[in-house]
């Protein structure tokens, strides 16, 4: 056998194997990869049908099915509205149960009525559109194409030689399914999308990061390079020995700064020039909070430790998420009090930004998605520290700890 044959074997075969696990539960059948929708939409949807399954079986007429309705009815009805509500945790097993439903009814009771001109009841068509419908939405194409072909042979054979009817019940069974799968691949759709944009927002957010790191890094190695330079002029009597060493230094140094700027080439801004200004500092937050008091912002600022000698890399990446805290403070909790508190000890730097709950309505959110959370986090990451965003009582507190030896560069 070729590999061509192989192939159209392999292919048969899982066709078959997923048809018996299809039509008979035989094995394991996984669902489609799908983001759920949302869980409250999906089972007030659910439990809307069932009720109205129930109600367009219970309004009509009794006599009308041909059976004792108040005794026989009622249990049937019940039926029907339990295979929808079935779809919230085993949509193939109600599809199961709503074919043995429109196999079995029209054996009991042909012809429903003269205006109807089906063998089934409102309710129970609506239950199976219901069903193919969450099917659709809940599995691979595969499986879809064993579920139309089962359920339309089935109702066929009640229809047999009438063309008309056949090529309508094709249509009927197969739009819920068509319409599930679709709704899936949109869902699928959007949340590549979605994490699409998180990845291209994150790597944005590290390329910021590395950018501004690195150019900390880059400062001090020019510093290194000039003063190894310089030595053996700044000092007499300089052994040769120690004179090469120096002269290795500065080689060393400028090596890494150049590799240094051709890393920061490729992180350049979308106008091709690079961030040269002064990056700010953990003293500089104190400006940062003077500047909100003016525009009205109720915020208080407590500093313990010393706070001029944090590391360059620490203190513009502290600078940094405080200024992000501050910034949704002001913007998701207008009106509140906020308080800052920088603690520096000896081997940590502790930032906390916590805001009480508004006393003024939040302006209506837009559709672009916040990634001000992401980016702090991101940066006390790189400097392998804590990180704490979450609801404290009616307000929000913000919480990071960054060590302050060996995480520069």
């Amino acid at each position: 056998m070729g590999a061509v044959g192989r192939v159209v074997f392999a292919e048969i075969r899982q066709f078959l194997v997923t048809g018996l696990a299809t039509v008979f539960g035989v094995g394991r059948l996984e669902r489609a990869p799908s983001p759920a929708p949302w869980h409250h939409v999906r089972v007030s949807f659910t439990v809307g049908a069932a009720v109205l399954v129930f109600i367009l079986d219970l309004v009509n007429p009794p006599g009308r099915y041909g059976w004792d309705y108040p005794v026989n009815g009622w249990w049937f009805t019940a039926v029907a509205a339990a295979t929808v509500l079935l779809t919230l945790v085993r949509p193939l097993w109600a599809w199961r149960v709503a074919v043995l439903l429109l196999t079995v009814t029209p054996q009991i009771n042909w012809g429903w009525s003269d205006d109807w001109l089906w063998p089934w009841s409102p309710g129970l068509v609506l239950a199976s559109l219901t069903v193919l419908l969450t099917v659709g939405q809940n599995y691979r194409q595969m499986v879809l194409v064993w579920v139309f072909a089962v359920t339309t042979g089935l109702v066929w054979l009640l229809f047999w030689g009438y063309l008309p009817y056949m090529l309508m019940i094709c249509a009927i069974i197969g739009a819920p399914l068509v319409l599930g799968n679709a709704m899936r691949l949109r869902r699928v759709a959007d949340a590549d999308r979605a994490e699409q944009r998180t990845r291209a927002d994150t790597l944005e957010e590290r390329a910021v990061i590395a950018r501004e790191l690195h150019d900390v890094v880059a400062h001090h190695m020019s510093v290194l390079a000039l003063r190894a330079g310089s030595a053996r002029y700044r000092f007499t009597d300089v052994p040769p020995d120690l004179v090469t060493e120096f002269d290795e230094m500065q080689s060393t140094a400028r090596e890494g700064l150049t590799e240094m700027r051709r890393l920061l080439g490729v992180l350049r801004n979308s106008d091709g020039v690079l961030d040269t200004a002064p990056q700010p500092r953990v003293e500089e937050i104190a400006d940062l909070v003077e500047r909100l008091r003016g525009a009205g912002v109720s915020i208080s600022l407590q500093t313990d430790g010393d706070t001029v000698h944090v590391p360059d890399g620490v203190a513009l990446s502290a600078y940094r998420i405080v200024q992000e805290a501050l910034s949704n403070a002001v913007r998701h909790a207008p009106g509140s009090d906020v308080d800052v508190r920088i603690t520096a000890l000896a081997a940590e730097l502790r930032l906390v930004v916590a805001n009480s709950a508004a006393t003024e309505p939040a302006a209506p959110a837009d559709e672009r998605p916040r990634h001000g959370l992401l980016g702090m986090k991101e940066r006390v990451t790189a400097l392998r520290g804590t990180f704490r965003a979450e609801t404290e009582g009616n307000g929000f507190v913000v919480a990071v700890t960054l060590p302050l030896n060996g995480n520069e560069g």
